[in-house]
């Protein structure tokens, strides 16, 4: 038996999480994929908002019990980035989830960026 978007609606109408939504969605790049949705607070602007959490593709050989943990991480994942907006030092969400890889590999690569003992 194949998973569909369908099948895959239908276990997650049995999966709950307090504030969450789970979506599963249905594109051309991808056949379909799960998301966590969220009624909230933007932690930028204070406003409330409907805020997304990153697409997990869910595939056609998938399990009951996979669909099941995918969801699972997405509620993990979604609240980690949440956390990491919201952890602060100095005034500055420095662990935040935006940053450029771009930028982050200058960082790396710049040895006075390292903070390590001897």
């Amino acid at each position: 038996m194949h998973l569909t978007a369908d099948m895959a609606r239908t276990i997650l109408r049995n999966v709950t999480y307090p504030g969450l939504t789970f979506i599963v969605g249905e594109g051309s790049a991808a056949p379909f994929w799960l998301q966590v949705q969220c009624d909230g607070i933007c932690n930028v602007t204070g406003q409330r908002m409907k805020w997304h959490g990153r697409k997990w593709l869910l595939s056609q050989h998938m399990t009951k019990s996979e669909v099941v943990q995918t969801a699972f991480k997405a509620v993990l994942t979604a609240f980690e980035h949440e956390i990491r907006e919201t952890f602060k030092y100095q005034g500055a969400a420095i662990f935040g989830p935006h940053f450029s890889v771009d930028r982050l590999v200058s960082l790396a690569a710049d040895p006075n960026a390292q903070d390590v003992r001897d």
